[in-house]
């Protein structure tokens, strides 16, 4: 059987410990408990938190590990459980990265489950290489590790012996992913289907909701931000806008690009899809009603934009999230 230590932290969701524990253990078992056929596991997994005390995750969820990270002297495969706080976490134990990179040079294989990206990104392996986790936390990401390029809209990433996932559910898919890599197509379909879950999701851009900063620092762009918000189904003048701003149409793209991520045609954009989601969950209108509703006329140019920034047609959205609103911080 293939050693497994997930690495519980400071704050960690206690799902993204016990669901990829769950998976790994149940694979080879539940399905020929079903079936009633001999049980074969393929996994020892082990949870263990920096010291052996208990981790305390959020809601004030305490989880009492098996070990602490000291009795872990083998290890085939280390899973890091979500590490939002991740200062508190290496001012608290400065000794991870260094388990971790010694784990890591001896043949482990290292998986990080959302926000648990930023502790593999502290071990510097990462460096150069692709990562994904929760689409809120994108830009701190970013910010403390731009060495590291984010594909955000991915739901999992492998780069041979290291892979990170999206958000907590998306940690599930990412052991389903690791059962098939471990164990083969077979069991990790067995495995999907006695636990029902879905194999195969590769991206979690429908799940995202586009974040408006405004913690950048330059006050001119946040008014242009602010006032793009409060006039976004209107027709925009970019001319103008600059001027309303006492800077060119360069500059205010230039430093728009800077601060924000993106063109004021991009936040435009952003702005306008967002809105449509929402309305597209509230099941009352058609996708054509609200073309025009959030400043569009050309309903053919605008669902290619819904597709492009959310990778599902207006319809497939509307059924995947009608009755289901997830409140925007528009």
């Amino acid at each position: 059987m293939k050693k497994v230590t997930i690495l519980g932290l400071y704050n960690s969701m206690a799902t993204t410990i016990f669901g990829p524990m769950d998976i790994l253990n149940q694979a080879g078992r539940l399905w020929h408990r079903i079936d009633n056929s001999p049980q074969t596991p393929f996994f020892d997994v082990t949870i263990a938190s920096a010291d052996g005390n208990p981790i305390k995750c959020t809601n004030n969820v305490q989880i009492l590990p098996h070990c602490s990270i000291r009795e872990i002297h083998e290890t085939d495969l280390i899973i890091i459980a979500s590490a939002t706080y991740i200062k508190q976490i290496l001012q608290k134990n400065p000794e991870l990265v260094p388990w971790i990179l010694k784990h890591y040079s001896q043949g482990a294989h290292v998986a990080s489950i959302c926000t648990g990206v930023f502790l593999l990104a502290e071990t510097g392996l990462l460096d150069g290489k692709s990562a994904t986790l929760h689409w809120g936390f994108t830009r701190t990401f970013h910010k403390r590790y731009p060495q590291v390029k984010l594909k955000q809209d991915q739901m999992f990433i492998d780069h041979g012996r290291l892979y990170c996932s999206a958000g907590v559910s998306a940690g599930m898919d990412l052991s389903l992913y690791l059962v098939e890599k471990f164990c083969g197509r077979q069991t990790a379909l067995e495995s999907a289907k006695t636990m029902i879950l879905d194999l195969g999701r590769e991206f979690q851009t429908p799940y995202g909701c586009f974040v408006f900063s405004k913690d950048h620092g330059d006050p001119s762009v946040i008014k242009a931000q602010t006032w793009l918000e409060q006039h976004h189904i209107q027709s925009i003048d970019y001319d103008r806008l600059a001027e309303k701003f006492r800077m060119s149409r360069r500059s205010l793209e230039r430093r728009f690009k800077q601060a924000t991520g993106a063109t004021p045609l991009g936040y435009l954009q952003q702005l306008r899809v967002e809105t449509a989601k929402r309305l597209l969950e509230e099941g009352s209108q058609t996708f054509n009603e609200i073309t025009y509703q959030v400043g569009y006329e050309d309903i053919s140019f605008f669902r290619k934009i819904f597709i492009r920034l959310t990778g599902l047609r207006p319809k497939e959205y509307q059924q995947k999230f009608a009755g289901y609103t997830v409140k925007s911080p528009l």
